[in-house]
């Protein structure tokens, strides 16, 4: 919602003469911005500028783009901060942003690890604890807090759309007298805040890859939860595995629950049957037409089954 005003009042000096140097930046820095927005319309959804302003967000995660604001485009004679100033607002910049999208994907994933991309969220229920970004580098901050303190400083207008209906614009902060850490920490809100306004917010994830962790977007809008994890094109293979995997341990969990009650049984019914032979049964009864068993399975898992009992107190089958 980046809505350049190049000709501010505040760029007038007291002769008349604009400052060539503010419009010079600007132009470099806002232009592209704009000219999406004119070229598209800015409300348009999936739209030129909502799949530029998509594109850009993603390579800034990613660490593929760097020019997120201001400080880090290379114009000439700007009056800048100083460039450990500079580096110190390049890393608060994608600290939070990466944080905003760590923490709001984060809502959409319940206690057993069941993701519902449609359920995200930045602000908490009356009856939950507040929705918080999750930073290893700082202190967690509230995101419905932090995008409410970022508007206040840089305040947003109402619009008015051409069929009269009500908009809200929202500039891009501006770097002029606030620190360049305060800046930076505002911009990651900014492009928060335009991802949160696009077709998008639902469709970003993050690579459950250990070894990769790169941000991704799906091509269509998840309708059912994601039960193992999400995976990014580079990972199928990885996420595959691990789906199987997942998959095995359920089911010797559901196969071992059913053995444990069958294996307490055995010893009070006094059974004249071999011990393993009759849990095999028993297993084979519920779970026979997919995952028939033999004998030498429960003498293979005998610990696991005598271990599974006593600790998970399982109910008697059906």
């Amino acid at each position: 919602m980046c809505l350049a005003q190049p000709n501010s009042h505040t760029n007038v000096l007291p002769n008349g003469e604009l400052k060539v140097v503010e419009l010079v930046a600007l132009s470099a820095f806002y232009a592209h911005h704009l000219f999406m927005e004119i070229l598209d319309g800015k409300n348009h959804a999936g739209g030129r500028y909502e799949r530029f302003i998509r594109d850009m967000i993603l390579a800034l995660l990613n660490g593929e783009e760097t020019r997120w604001g201001i400080l880090n485009w290379p114009i000439p004679n700007l009056n800048l901060p100083s460039a450990p100033q500079c580096e110190a607002a390049n890393s608060a910049f994608i600290i939070r942003l990466r944080a905003f999208v760590d923490g709001f994907i984060q809502t959409g994933i319940d206690n057993s690890g069941i993701e519902t991309p449609s359920s995200r969220r930045v602000r908490a229920s009356v009856d939950e604890p507040p929705i918080m970004t999750v930073s290893a580098e700082e202190t967690p901050v509230v995101i419905f807090d932090e995008i409410y303190e970022s508007w206040r400083r840089n305040q947003p207008r109402p619009l008015l759309n051409g069929d009269g209906t009500l908009a809200i614009g929202v500039d891009q902060p501006r770097w002029e007298n606030q620190a360049p850490e305060l800046y930076a920490r505002d911009m990651a809100t900014y492009y928060f805040q335009e991802l949160l306004e696009s077709q998008f917010w639902s469709c970003i994830g993050k690579c459950a890859n250990p070894g990769c962790k790169r941000y991704f977007l799906r091509k269509r809008r998840r309708k059912t939860a994601i039960k193992r994890g999400s995976y990014c094109g580079r990972c199928k293979l990885i996420g595959g595995a691990e789906r199987t995997r997942l998959s095995r341990e359920r089911a010797k969990r559901e196969m071992l629950q059913v053995a444990a009650q069958a294996w307490k049984e055995w010893g009070t019914c006094r059974r004249r049957t071999d011990h393993a032979v009759w849990v095999a049964k028993r297993i084979n009864r519920v779970f026979g037409r997919t995952r028939f068993i033999r004998p030498k399975w429960v003498n293979q898992n005998r610990e696991a089954i005598e271990t599974f009992f006593d600790h998970e107190q399982p109910t008697t089958p059906k």
